[in-house]
């Protein structure tokens, strides 16, 4: 086993381990980052990023209360390098110029070589961490602190069933990072971490939705959603509310919802564009829509299903047909009415299901990962379930978060980015701060 000496060991190169990496190293301590992965950033490469790029009109305000909006509201996200608009995976960008700048100050990465347990004295205090690189060298740390960053455990389908009941793959489709299974929740635990409650913020997703973008885009507009008996369950124009959808869907029966429209909306959309303009789906959804539609259908996946009727449709997608046809008509009537009596939906989006064929998507519970798990105070140490800071301990970003609950807060984007962040970088300050005198 090869021993190493240094100050920090940041357990775990994601957004908030190179938070804690960096502000380490700038208040003068020496790092190692350890890191599970070929390359840092971890989930954050995904994601759209927490910088203030620019104020824009990011949600649409509902016709009744437009005339009291301001419309303006600051999106938290990432310019990518190519000066294009922000999107998914521009945060890269970020993570780039991190590890770059941590690099600058000194900070080791060791890639591809996951922690695999905390060293304590006997005192209790943790004094280091143990690693295995990808050739099977074993390393043993000796540090003043160790900053744990493994970003949860939404990769750990086994975890989440035994910790909130959801079966990954059947009735949850949420982000799995491959590499976040929990690592530092089970080391951090192991050493007398407290516990606190883990959850998942909902959204709604089909499976392996970045292969299926357009199918998916296509489906996030105000058109009739159901549930198994074919009846609504929330007033459509709310939709681009991933976080309303998703909690409701996680309360229908089976955990799962079905967007349906008509030939007459699919046209509706392609000479218009789409009723609701998404921040994250590409705007030109309908474009590609009929190509990967057929491709969709034609390879048997199993979320979509088409019918020239109502009643073929329901029956291929597992809908009561007896239920969806008496709904159905009632929307319809309301349709023609202008006044949806049941919940409110705005007038400009009670377009009528009647022509066919009709195309139907099923819509699933998702998440961005897990929350919480391990107990810690303000200043980021890891207490035990007794409140007793445990010496030379931090833990940072979705491995302790537990602001949020389970509820995704839309109106602010970035904002568990915003945690992971400035947990990492107040962590990497104090434990800095404990090797020397200021």
């Amino acid at each position: 086993m090869k021993q190493l000496e240094t100050d920090v060991v940041v357990v775990a190169a994601g957004l908030s381990g190179l938070a804690a990496s960096v502000a380490a190293a700038e208040s003068g301590a020496r790092v190692i980052t350890l890191e599970k992965a070929s390359n840092t950033g971890g989930a954050a490469n995904m994601d759209m990023g927490v910088e203030f790029n620019s104020v824009r009109p990011a949600f649409r305000a509902r016709e009744r209360t437009r005339a009291y909006a301001d419309g303006e509201y600051t999106w938290h996200v990432v310019q990518p390098e190519d000066g294009s608009e922000p999107g998914p995976r521009a945060a890269t960008t970020m993570t780039k110029r991190m590890t770059e700048h941590a690099q600058e100050l000194g900070v080791e990465f060791m890639l591809e070589c996951p922690g695999t347990g905390l060293i304590t004295n006997d005192e209790g205090a943790v004094v280091g961490v143990t690693a295995r690189d990808k050739d099977g060298e074993e390393y043993e740390i000796s540090c003043s602190s160790v900053i744990v960053a493994t970003g949860g455990f939404g990769h750990n389908a086994q975890m989440i069933k035994d910790t909130m009941g959801f079966e990954w793959g059947k009735n949850l489709f949420s982000f799995a990072i491959p590499g976040m299974d929990g690592d530092g929740l089970n080391m951090c635990h192991a050493v007398g971490a407290g516990h606190t409650p883990v959850t998942m913020e909902m959204m709604y997703q089909i499976p392996d939705n970045m292969n299926h973008f357009y199918v998916e885009g296509a489906f996030r507009q105000p058109c009739y959603w159901c549930n198994r008996m074919g009846e609504r369950f929330m007033p459509e124009d709310e939709i681009f509310n991933t976080t309303f959808v998703g909690n409701a869907i996680n309360h229908l029966s089976g955990k799962v919802a079905y967007a349906i429209f008509d030939a007459k909306m699919l046209r509706h959309w392609k000479k218009d564009g789409p009723d609701i303009v998404s921040h994250v789906h590409l705007h030109d959804l309908y474009e590609g829509f009929d190509e990967q539609w057929e491709r969709d259908l034609a390879d048997g996946y199993e979320p979509i299903c088409q019918a020239d009727t109502l009643e073929e449709l329901a029956e291929k997608a597992g809908i009561d047909v007896e239920g969806l046809i008496a709904n159905v008509e009632e929307y319809n009537e309301m349709c023609t009415n202008g006044w949806d009596e049941i919940f409110e939906k705005e007038r400009e989006f009670m377009q009528p299901l009647e022509k066919g064929p009709f195309y139907c998507c099923k819509q699933y519970i998702g998440a961005y990962g897990t929350l919480g798990g391990v107990l810690i105070n303000h200043n980021m140490e890891v207490m035990t379930d007794d409140y007793q800071v445990i010496p030379g301990l931090y833990c940072v970003g979705t491995d302790a978060c537990t602001i949020y609950g389970d509820s995704y807060n839309y109106c602010i984007p970035g904002n568990t980015m915003g945690f992971c962040l400035n947990s990492g970088r107040i962590a990497g300050e104090n434990a800095a701060a404990k090797l020397f005198e200021y």
